[in-house]
């Protein structure tokens, strides 16, 4: 056997091995031999049919098992004869196989990138804090009155202002089909002219009435039409908010009085926004190692972190009761790509520098970790076999990843120079905002769409100055000016996609854990030669 290695990119190499015609000769020999007692061939009894007419019959199955054979008997070893260690399958992209000749192919597969580090020792970093003050306290206190607050049933009582009413409408739209709502809740508020008609209604009681909507009404659908209304009273309440005292602080746990609650309420505050800090700290740090270390990362690892975006994607939205299947999930890893290169880059980055400061898990920490787990979350099963289960699962290799990134991140801020900046709600939610664009791809200042003039996407032109095109000139593939016509074309805006259960703006925290998952990866991947999952002939 004899190998050769092409470089066709920093990440995709490729090794052309030639196998002996003795050696390809005894292979076909093989597999004929196999196959011969498994087949049934009309004129013939089992296992005695001539040779050259299972040949001719079978010659798919035994050229595919032959070449199988050999690729799987001779890329690892030419792979590493060639000094390559591939950390993805191979994919055939050449094969030159006949009996009683030498055999060729050529192979391709990833392997990891040569990461040249930047100098990683002398940051200087800005940690953006959400700073806590009274009034902050004083908003969450009102918040978590107003989830305490009680909905009481009002005895033989009617509609009025500030009572909550549930009731059943019937609305039919002048020249529309008429509408039906069930179980709609309304807090009643006597200025707005639907709820002034239900002012002094029972329950039980049914009511029909007209409203005229105005000719400047915002539906235009509805501007200027009669409604017909047809509404029974099903249920009436008071709402009743808990006033802010020591009795609702001691209704809130084990607080001795108000001042205890506020206390509390400010160290929760505190810890969510030290944590929030580092988080985006964390991020930040991450930009900038990657904006000073631009290095490609092999295709094979982006589709495993593509892959695990999906199963996440999945199982949100079977949380919220569609159909997975109904996702146009091209589209969906189309959108992700660049978040799963990012994720792939930062876990290679983070790994190289753990190994460079020889940062290390111990098992220990992982013991401690899964135990403190089982303990949050009550799990009843004995340790080993709850730990075996997570080994099984690969959570393993999860938990140390991040662990072990946590570690790269405390150790990178012993020797950056990091100043803490602390802002007011005004700035902070200016500070989440900026984020949410620069997130979902939207031009967040005048110059980000390539113009100048609001940054506005759609309406800026591509090229260089030189190449702009006259006013009222048309762009086309036969026009002569020397620009580039792809440069014109607007960027693509995308869509951020949230959690369900997300309902106000949470820390950036996504980021520096797709980089220890992404770096749990990457590790073990290159050490370890992956097993053969499809047909080692299959083209990628």
């Amino acid at each position: 056997m004899s190998a050769t290695l092409h470089h066709n990119s920093p990440t995709r190499k490729a090794v052309e091995v030639t196998v002996p015609a003795a050696e390809v000769s005894a292979t076909f020999n093989d597999v004929v031999a196999k196959i011969a007692p498994k087949v049934r061939i009309p004129g013939f009894r089992p296992g005695k049919a001539p040779r050259p007419v299972l040949m001719q019959k079978y010659a798919r199955e035994i050229q595919s098992d032959v070449a199988q054979q050999l690729v799987e008997k001779h890329f690892w070893k030419a792979a590493q004869e060639t000094g390559a260690q591939p950390i993805s399958h191979p994919s055939i992209e050449k094969l030159d196989l006949k009996e009683g000749a030498d055999a060729v192919f050529r192979a391709q597969f990833d392997v990891a990138p040569e990461v040249v580090l930047p100098d990683y020792k002398a940051m200087v970093l800005t940690k953006k804090k959400r700073a806590i003050d009274e009034a902050t306290v004083l908003e969450n206190l009102e918040g978590l009155r107003q989830r305490a607050t009680r909905y009481l049933p009002v005895e033989d009582g009617a509609v009025a202002t500030g009572l909550i009413a549930t009731c059943d409408i019937r609305v039919k739209p002048q020249g529309l089909k008429a509408q039906s709502y069930q179980d709609q809740v309304l807090e009643i508020d006597a200025t707005r002219p639907f709820d002034a008609q239900l002012v002094g209604m029972k329950v039980d009681e049914k009511k029909s009435f007209t409203l005229t909507h105005p000719e400047d009404e915002a539906n235009k659908v509805l501007a200027g039409k009669t409604l017909s209304y047809e509404v029974q009273i099903k249920d009436l309440r008071q709402k009743e908010v808990p006033a802010l005292g020591d009795e609702f602080a001691k209704d809130m746990g084990a607080y001795e009085n108000l001042e205890a609650l506020k206390a509390a309420v400010a160290k929760d505050l505190e810890e969510a926004s030290e944590r929030d800090a580092v988080a985006r700290l964390h991020a930040n740090m991450l930009d900038t190692l990657l904006d000073a270390a631009p290095f490609e990362v092999p295709r094979s690892m982006v589709g495993l972190q593509l892959d695990d975006y999906c199963q996440e994607f999945a199982q949100q939205v079977a949380r919220q009761g569609m159909d997975p299947k109904k996702v146009n999930w091209q589209a969906y890893r189309q959108y992700r790509l660049n978040d799963a290169e990012r994720a792939v880059r930062s876990g290679y980055l983070l790994q190289a520098i753990g190994n460079v400061e020889s940062i290390e898990v111990p098992d220990a920490d992982i013991d401690t970790e899964i135990r403190n787990f089982m303990a949050e979350n009550q799990v009843q099963q004995p340790f080993e076999a709850f730990k075996a289960e997570l080994e099984k699962r690969g959570n393993t290799t999860e938990i140390k990843g991040r662990l072990r990134t946590d570690r790269i991140f405390e150790h990178l801020l012993t020797t950056a120079k990091v100043t803490e900046e602390l802002l007011d709600k005004a700035a902070f939610e200016a500070l989440v905002e900026l984020e949410r664009k620069r997130e979902a791809g939207l031009p967040v200042n005048r110059f980000d769409a390539g113009g100048l003039e609001g940054g506005d996407l759609e309406g800026q032109e591509g090229g260089e100055p030189a190449a702009v095109a006259p006013v009222g000139h048309v762009h086309g593939p036969d026009c002569d000016h020397d620009h580039d016509h792809a440069a014109e074309e607007p960027k693509a805006k995308k869509k951020a996609v949230k959690k369900a259960e997300d309902t106000e703006e949470k820390p950036k925290e996504e980021k520096p854990k797709k980089a220890a998952k992404a770096e749990a990866k990457a590790e073990p991947e290159a050490e370890e030669k992956p097993k053969a999952k499809k047909s080692a002939t299959a083209k990628k």
